[in-house]
């Protein structure tokens, strides 16, 4: 899809090395940029013969060279490199670029013609932007984690990097939306993103700032069951001690959940209209006496029978799978959501496969996270006709 654009990837955290690894996933060049001490993704756990999961995941698909940008030298070379690129993205706190003199006035000046993907804790502006931020301070600040978790126990935060992941992704619709509107308009230059890693998550939490503007009431934590929203969703365990979810959103759906569990009570109540009465305080009653119901549905019957009567009143339903059950799953594998990757250094790796699909055309993920500067002499020589011993001079003087 994205074969001919050229991506240069200065991130050194996830949020921006996503964003980078899902254009790469989508048929984009992309070069990972690394100082020459190695990413802090190198650090992270977990590792197997010292090489971290985490890089081979989200520098898959990428050409990987060093460079020490804040050195005059990794200056010179990284301005000349941006010229030859469409897209550079990056998450260093605001004002580090300006001060190593390739901000976007001095890419501008240089001849670049680029969108400038910037994601950061706070944003470019504003009375915090200087401030340091990582996911989880935006998981804080957005609401999230107040709303998240059990009533009678604290705020929870996700187990994995949510804040980064959906600042990733907004992240990207704004290098499109910049890219289309630049090929509309006709217009070159420097266009900067501006993402917050707060902001991108505080975006998708939908109503708890209009809930409170008109109702006054800020949104408590309901642990797994959501009718304070008006649907009935929860995780119940069965008699066998596994896990099941339902969902379901307006009475049509909340019928079919009542008919697999036989609650003949609630099915006629249901019917009686009572998801469309104005009284919020009724319509939460009702929810929470079905969630009564199921509770003690499923922890009467195993999984097996529980899956069978809802999938017979095509109720919405899953198990609650760990990594040990999607990576035998039928479909996920169908849909190639479960991939083997090759890599160098370990050997093939299994990880996610490309989202998303375009029926008819051939989605690949050329290799994992590469070894450190191991495309030195293929990109720099490429792009900028640094010979061997160009090459050696520089690692003898820490540029690479």
């Amino acid at each position: 899809m994205l074969a001919g654009l050229r991506v240069l990837d200065l991130s050194h955290q996830y949020s921006g090395a996503n964003a980078a690894a899902i254009l790469a996933d989508l048929g984009a060049d992309v070069v990972t940029v690394e100082t020459p001490d190695g990413s802090p993704i190198r650090t992270m756990l977990p590792k197997k013969d010292g090489h971290s999961m985490w890089w081979k995941v989200i520098q898959r698909g990428k050409r990987a060279v060093t460079l020490r940008l804040s050195t005059p030298k990794g200056r010179e070379l990284f301005l000349k490199m941006a010229t030859q690129f469409d897209v550079i993205v990056e998450n260093f706190r605001p004002g580090t670029l300006e001060k190593w003199g390739i901000g976007p006035a001095d890419l501008e000046a240089a001849g670049a013609n680029v969108m400038l993907l910037r994601i950061s804790g706070f944003g470019q502006t504003g009375p915090n932007r200087h401030l340091p931020g990582f996911g989880t301070v935006a998981e804080a600040l957005s609401g999230f984690a107040h709303m998240n978790g059990f009533k009678d126990g604290p705020p929870v935060f996700p187990s994995t990097t949510l804040g980064d992941g959906v600042a990733s992704l907004f992240g990207l619709i704004g290098v499109l939306a910049g890219m289309t509107s630049k090929l509309k308009q006709g217009t070159r230059g420097v266009d900067v993103v501006d993402v917050a890693l707060f902001e991108a998550l505080f975006r998708i939490v939908p109503t708890q700032i209009a809930t409170y503007d008109q109702l006054g009431k800020a949104p408590i934590r309901p642990g797994n069951f959501l009718g304070e929203h008006g649907v009935l969703r929860s995780c119940y365990r069965t008699q066998d001690e596994k896990y099941l979810i339902v969902s379901a959103v307006g009475p049509q759906a909340i019928r079919r959940i009542l008919v697999a569990a036989r609650a003949e009570a609630l099915i006629a109540e249901c019917d009686g209209g009572i998801m469309v009465n104005p009284d919020t305080q009724a319509v939460q009653r009702f929810l929470s006496n079905c969630n009564v119901h199921l509770i003690d549905w499923m922890g009467s019957h195993p999984y097996e029978s529980l899956v069978a009567d809802l999938r017979a009143a095509d109720a919405v339903h899953s198990p609650v799978y760990s990594a040990a059950e999607i990576v035998q799953d039928p479909h996920f594998l169908a849909r190639e959501d479960v991939i083997s990757v090759p890599d160098e250094e370990l050997g093939p790796i299994r990880m996610q496969g490309v989202v998303p699909k375009f029926p008819g055309r051939t989605h690949q993920v050329r290799h994992a996270g590469r070894a450190r500067g191991a495309d030195n002499a293929q990109v720099l020589g490429e792009l900028l006709g640094l010979t061997e011993s160009d090459l050696a001079t520089l690692r003898k003087d820490g540029v690479i």
